[in-house]
């Protein structure tokens, strides 16, 4: 290994101000150099650390872990301190970076393993295991308040992989769990394990997405007994390590344990069990195909639904005139109903167009105000069970995009029917890319994807956008039909 040289340079002055110059009498005093500045001049070479990592082994014995060597440095700055940052990153190209603080011990640069083993977890996997770990080191030299970079604003030394093993998990976390019907004695039945679905996606690594679900009927009045158990318990149908849950008072959830006796759902009708693994947690939750948002005196056949796709969020657009309340069923009297939570006000945003809230199944909850007064349009959207809802008035719905540079003062509004379920315009000359905005800003946009195209109808599914991408069309002119009779809604241009 190289003895490390330091030299001091005189070449500060790449970003430090001269006060020689000035020609005011009392010229302003210096600051600290800008925390983007660099020393291009300096020589750093860091050597790698080629032998493989055991955190667990470091912890142990309460010692660093040597990530580096640093073998020369020259033209470094008098009177600075050498400091150097390594970063962790998910891939090759650094896509997600976790930065980790070292320690320069001599020539060695170390970090803590409990702070690599979080940077790790942070821009990797917790899942614990054996990893080829991408780093990269940043250098500076900090005097004071003032840091300059090594190299330049771009500069990373010594990219490479580091062979480390994490810590030993102090709980397992599979990546399938599923649900063990039980009889009241919590005895299991095997054959009739349900796996559960994970909230992110399939294929996932459960220590990383610990949550899980899966919609079930319970039926009344008995209600439905239930363990859960992780594919290795399942495989070797391993009775004492089923999860067990110690069910609340509320009925709506509980713990998860192998020390807890079988859990009961009294919940009537379909239910969403939901399992955090990492906070042995369990909840169960209303899970409904649609939710019907009752208004006036409305038939279930006459509204437009609230729908889901996994029976956590409902969302949709829906007339409502000045009071509503939410039904689980074609029956505007037929429980559970879901009404303005009594111990709560809904809580209305500046410009008084929208409006959230809690909602309560109680027999003292009263129907939900609306934010505007009268018939209107709203777009809904209720998370079940959070027991919350937000509602925002659709008072115009318009075309815009390209054809009239995406300004919202000159879009072309759609004129809606008087149940408000289809918003037609005619005769609007559209030009490559656009979208349907409300309310004459983007807060709230419609936007899909084209699925036919016949006889001059070019035909679109839609819905509500976060962003989202614009919709486009061969340049013409269009009558326009919005139809949210349907799911999911459709816009449809015929062409002139």
């Amino acid at each position: 290994m190289k003895k490390i040289k330091l030299f001091s340079a005189l070449a500060l002055t790449l970003v430090m101000a001269s006060c020689d110059d000035f020609e005011l009498p009392n010229p302003p005093g210096q600051t600290n150099t800008d925390p983007e500045a660099y020393f291009a001049d300096a020589d750093l070479e860091l050597a790698p650390q080629s032998e493989a990592i055991s955190l667990t082994e470091a912890n142990a014995a309460n010692k660093y872990v040597t990530v580096a060597n640093i073998t020369t440095l020259e033209n470094f700055p008098a009177d600075y301190t050498l400091v150097i940052d390594m970063e962790v990153g998910n891939d090759e190209h650094f896509s997600k970076v976790s930065t980790v603080e070292t320690v320069i011990d001599g020539n060695a640069v170390t970090v803590n393993p409990d702070i690599l083993n979080g940077a790790i977890q942070s821009a990797m996997t917790k899942k614990p295991g054996t990893y080829e770990v991408n780093t990269r080191f940043v250098a500076y030299a900090v005097k004071d308040n003032t840091r300059l970079r090594l190299g330049g604003l771009e500069k990373f030394y010594l990219t490479e992989a580091l062979n480390v093993t994490t810590y030993d998990p102090t709980k397992v976390i599979e990546d399938a769990y599923y649900i063990i019907p039980c009889d009241a004695n919590g005895n299991p039945n095997w054959n009739g394990a349900l796996a559960m679905n994970n909230n992110d996606g399939e294929g996932l690594v459960g220590y990383d997405h610990p949550v899980f679900s899966l919609k079930i009927e319970s039926p009344a009045p008995d209600g439905y007994y239930l363990k859960i158990a992780s594919q290795s318990v399942l495989t070797a149908k391993a009775t004492s390590e089923l999860l067990g849950i110690n069910v609340a008072t509320d009925g709506f959830g509980g713990k998860l344990g192998t020390e807890y006796s079988v859990g009961h759902i009294a919940i009537t009708g379909d239910v969403l069990v939901t399992i955090n693994v990492e906070e042995d947690a369990a909840t169960f939750s209303y899970a409904f195909n649609v939710l019907y948002p009752y208004s006036g005196s409305a038939s279930a056949d006459k509204l437009m639904w609230l729908y889901t796709e996994n029976y956590i969020t409902y969302s949709g657009v829906c007339a409502i005139n000045n009071k509503w309340f939410l039904g689980a069923y074609p029956d505007r009297k037929a429980e559970p109903l879901f009404k303005q939570d009594s111990e709560s006000k809904p809580e209305l945003s500046e410009d008084g167009l929208s409006m959230t809230g809690l909602l309560s199944t109680a027999s003292d909850a009263s129907q939900i105000e609306t934010p505007v007064k009268g018939n209107h349009l709203y777009w809904v959207s209720v998370d079940l069970p959070a027991l919350t809802y937000e509602m925002h008035v659709l008072e115009t719905l318009s075309l815009i995009g390209g054809f009239n540079n995406w300004d919202h003062e000159t879009s072309v509004d759609l004129t809606p029917s008087k149940d408000f379920k289809t918003w037609t315009a005619t005769d609007v000359k559209i030009e490559g890319e656009f979208k349907v905005a409300a309310n004459k800003n983007w807060d709230i946009s419609f936007s899909g994807r084209q699925v036919s195209q016949d006889s001059g109808a070019v035909v679109y599914n839609v819905n509500k956008q976060d962003g989202g991408a614009n919709l486009s069309v061969e340049d013409g002119t269009y009558d326009v039909e919005l139809n949210f009779t349907v799911q999911p809604y459709v816009l449809t241009l015929k062409k002139k």
